[in-house]
């Protein structure tokens, strides 16, 4: 539980004390509403730096400026998409959540809250991590077919649908698997546990305890990318990545393994080009075989992830 230090007259009294207690501590805020307030604040943000650069990029490239020409071209051209895209990521996720870190953690110990280091079992738990979003892939198609009976408000679908149709088509050009292992691989598996790993679920580790942190941080984490028919899903990903970044006390293994689910996506998707035909719906047939398969699979390898924490904590 937190500790307000503000009061402390021996605080007040010795600078060398204060030196040595966060920001946050010092002015007597809760570690999790700073969090909470940088989470909305970064979502609007976030849109605000794409839309910059998205209106940038199309200045550059197209030779027609009228209004709807220049929309036309922001709805379609995938490159100036995805690069606003992950520029948001770049510098709102990752580069601004590093900087409103200072406000948690004194000088020195900033890389340590976000746990972007190495750690004693840090391989072993990211290899174990990479095996369990690979054979977990069952477990989240079966949850999102159960989200997919939740209602959801016509505004949203379109919007989802919207978003479903234009990654649909991204991945189905030309050079898409380059430029998708970049996109939606590898710089949301950087930024994204940047932000929810390491700094949302640490600030609420330190308000809350490690329980709540790991499961209000992947709740957010499904809230964040605004696809009701998608949260449970998102959510139990979000879980699992937070409970690897706890096992290990490092960001690595949650990394490596964001990488593996976008990634392996995008590659299979590139071989496999009828996944992206498939839409989770009410309707579809579920491989009920293969997701009690994976179900196993998965609980047998968060247990061996919980004995490797208590293997460690010996």
């Amino acid at each position: 539980m937190e500790q307000n230090l503000s009061s402390d007259p021996d605080t007040k009294e010795n600078p060398n004390i204060q030196h040595n207690i966060p920001w946050v501590e010092r002015n007597g805020f809760a570690h999790w509403a700073v969090a909470f307030g940088w989470v909305l604040i970064a979502l609007i943000a976030f849109n605000i730096v794409g839309a910059i650069v998205g209106v940038a990029g199309i200045l550059l490239t197209s030779e027609n400026l009228d209004p709807e020409s220049m929309m036309q071209e922001l709805s379609s051209n995938f490159d100036i998409l995805f690069l606003a895209n992950s520029s948001g990521q770049i510098f709102i996720m990752a580069l601004a959540t590093m900087l409103l870190v200072k406000l948690h953690a004194v000088k020195g110990k900033r890389l340590e809250f976000l746990r972007l280091k190495l750690s004693a079992n840090v391989w072993h738990v990211t290899i174990v991590g990479a095996i369990l979003f690979v054979v977990a892939q069952p477990t989240i198609l079966f949850l999102g077919w159960l989200n997919s009976f939740v209602p959801v408000p016509d505004v949203m679908a379109e919007m989802q649908e919207t978003m479903a149709e234009m990654i649909t088509t991204f991945l189905k050009s030309d050079n898409a698997l380059i430029l998708g292992v970049i996109h939606i691989g590898f710089v949301p598996a950087i930024c994204e546990e940047i932000m929810y790993r390491g700094y949302v679920q640490r600030a609420l580790e330190k308000s809350w305890g490690i329980i709540a942190a790991i499961l209000i941080s992947g709740a957010l984490f499904g809230a964040y990318h605004l696809q009701i028919s998608n949260f449970i899903p998102l959510a139990t990903l979000g879980v699992f990545l937070a409970y690897l970044t706890y096992v290990s006390d490092s960001l690595i293994p949650a990394m490596v393994a964001h990488f593996v689910n976008n990634g392996g996506q995008v590659i299979a998707s590139s071989y496999y080009p009828e996944m992206l035909d498939q839409k989770i719906s009410p309707e579809m047939d579920i491989p009920i075989f293969l997701v009690v398969i994976s179900v196993a699979a998965t609980t047998f390898l968060l247990y061996y992830l919980h004995q490797i924490k208590i293997k460690g904590a010996e």
